[in-house]
């Protein structure tokens, strides 16, 4: 099982957001249901602000400061990407099939996803794996911004549902647990997944007895604004941008598409494996752009049509 790693604890002081938020919902005027065009499996996203990152007081240092960020209308899958799309691409490609540095998470076997696992979102892909299925399908990885606006719509909420947190509205370490569940650090994320409590219920419920993810969509009532569902928990989600930890000091108001890095590629969502924190529509993760994990997966977007 991979070993995420954590960030030390937060602090929530959601008044400071509300206002700003107000206005941006009310000048973007979008409806809160889903915009599918073309692809019934593609939502809209219309052109407009949004608040992007958390205020002074709340979140960690990477998602400071919080401003508001113009985007142009562009399209996003509703769903992850599955094992089953990805298994069409690998037969008609060759692509690698995903594996895991750890075989005992490594969910294909002889080619192909094992039995049980199609409508699972596909892990273990790298940031090249991702953006070459996209290219593959004709879309592109969505920018960071992109994703943000995408999960938190333009009233600036938490979590992709609300302000509230719910244990039961994204697939995490909280869920499998039914209590909220916290690391302060990895030793508390080693006693849950590798000693404690979270390895048995691995054990007993994971695919292959290691990996939690459930079948995209599962949970309807976790849904952002525009119907995106797993924008928070089962698979975290490789974006397109290079990650650099200071970036909002300096990013461009308008379609912002990430700083010129050459070392770690930002994941969005939080994954099966991830604490409460992580699953905030805010929340910044970062990898190799090589690395292979149990709880990394991903969706495309693409522009939205010229009219």
């Amino acid at each position: 099982m991979d070993n995420p790693g954590s960030k030390a604890p937060f602090v929530t002081n959601r008044a400071s957001t509300s206002a700003l938020a107000l206005l941006l919902a009310l000048a973007a005027c979008q409806a809160p249901g889903p915009k599918p065009l073309g692809s019934a499996d593609m939502v809209m996203i219309t052109a407009g602000d949004f608040l992007m990152g958390s205020p002074s007081g709340e979140g960690f240092s990477d998602e400071r400061p919080q401003r508001a960020v113009a985007l142009r209308a562009f399209l996003i899958d509703r769903y992850e990407v599955t094992n089953a799309r990805y298994e069409r691409f690998v037969k008609a490609t060759g692509h690698a099939v995903p594996t895991n540095p750890n075989p005992s998470v490594t969910l294909w076997i002889d080619g192909q996803p094992i039995p049980g696992s199609d409508a699972h979102p596909v892990v273990n892909v790298s940031w090249h794996d991702a953006v070459a299925y996209c290219a593959w399908v004709g879309k592109r990885l969505p920018t960071e911004a992109e994703w943000e606006k995408a999960a938190r719509g333009t009233d600036a909420r938490l979590y992709p549902w609300g302000d509230e947190w719910s244990v039961h509205k994204a697939n995490s370490a909280s869920y499998w647990a039914g209590r909220t569940i916290e690391f302060a650090d990895t030793v508390e994320w080693k006693a849950f997944w590798v000693d404690g409590e979270g390895a048995r219920i691995s054990r007993d419920r994971g695919l292959k007895g290691e990996v939690l993810t459930l079948p995209v969509g599962s949970l309807p009532d976790g849904a952002s604004p525009y119907g995106l569902l797993d924008m928070a928990g089962n698979a975290s989600e490789w974006v397109q941008d290079w990650f650099e930890p200071y970036y909002y000091l300096r990013a461009p108001r308008e379609n912002p598409r990430g700083p010129d890095g050459k070392l770690l590629k930002v994941v969005r969502g939080g994954s099966w494996l991830k604490p409460a924190t992580s699953l905030r529509t805010t929340d910044r993760d970062y990898g190799l752009p090589t690395d292979q994990q149990s709880g990394t997966g991903f969706r495309c977007a693409k522009d939205a049509p010229l009219k």
